[in-house]
Order: C-alpha cells, then structure tokens, then sequence
C-alpha cells in the first residue's frame, strides 16, 4: 500500500504562504522516498513564524513559487491517499491553490491526528506531532516539512500496524 505524508511550513498566519514543503513517500510500511522544496510564499516572513521554524526570506529568494512546484505535487498527490497532521497542511493547500487560481486535484486525504485519537485512546499528552513522536521514539527535527511529513507518516504506519489495517482503510474508518 503505498501514501504520501505531507508537511508544510508558511511564511506568517495567512495558510497560504507556504514557504517549505516536505513529502514522504512510504510503500508497505517502509519510507521509500523523500521530496522538499523550499518555497518562495511572494510574501512577508513574520519574526514569529521564522523563530518557530527557522526559514527566512532570505532562504526563499531564489526559490521556485507554488504555481512551478505545482506539477510535480500534482503528479505525486492526484487520485492517491496523503497523510498530514491536523487539518493544517490540508487548508494550506486549498488557500494556496485558490491564492494562485490553480485547479484543486482529487486527493484521499488523510488526518493522522485522527488516526492516532482512533487507535491509542487518552494518549498522554496529547496527539501533537511532537508527543506521539515522543511516545513512539521517532526521531525528528520539529517544524522542517521533510522531518514533521516523516514523522506523520511513521505515526500512521505504527497504527495501522498496532490496528492491522492498511492505510487505504483508515479513509473509510475516518469517514
């Protein structure tokens, strides 16, 4: 069964200023394959947004735009299921699409927030990525897309394991 995982990192509050995107591609349980991309957002950096994740406009300025990243997200996200933690990634992707007028593509999407509530009941601490990757032991470096999309992926792979289902059914479970 293969998914996607999918983090992204925005310039300031407005979703769509995604200025870093990371993606995990994982098959049968396993991380097969990795895609990032700084992002250039053709907006402001908030000092807030560049103390939690460290990219500046700097960082950006020779980056490609949404609109030249959108074929390739496209290729890879379309008529597949593409895991993200909270709604999050999921809205940020809409905004960015309508910011830039380009068509919203068919996507399985799937909250891993969701699927961690529905497998460990009362976790504590919370179900934020940082504490199930604590409770789990994955390592990871917090808020890079690449490492948050990692992580999110590995948190679904431990609970299709522990549930004894393939990701494809968790679309229907959260249904």
């Amino acid at each position: 069964m293969k998914f996607y995982s999918l983090d992204v990192e925005t310039a300031n509050p407005d979703q769509s200023t995604i200025c870093q995107i990371g993606v995990g591609v994982f098959e049968d349980g396993a991380l097969v394959d990795t895609w990032k991309s700084y992002i250039d957002p053709q907006d402001y950096f908030h000092w807030r947004f560049i103390e939690i994740h460290g990219i500046t406009p700097k960082m950006v300025k020779s980056m490609p735009t949404f609109p030249r990243v959108y074929p390739i997200l496209r290729q890879m996200f379309e008529n597949n299921i593409v895991v993200h933690h909270s709604p999050f990634d999921r809205v940020a992707f809409r905004k960015v699409f309508d910011r830039y007028g380009l068509d919203h593509f068919h996507v399985q999407w799937l909250d891993s927030v969701q699927v961690a509530r529905k497998t460990w009941n009362n976790l504590e601490g919370g179900y934020n990525l940082a504490n199930l990757a604590c409770h789990f032991d994955i390592e990871f470096q917090h808020h890079d897309a690449l490492e948050d999309a990692v992580a999110c992926g590995k948190i679904v792979v431990k609970a299709s394991n522990k549930m004894g289902v393939g990701v494809d059914r968790w679309i229907h479970f959260e249904k």
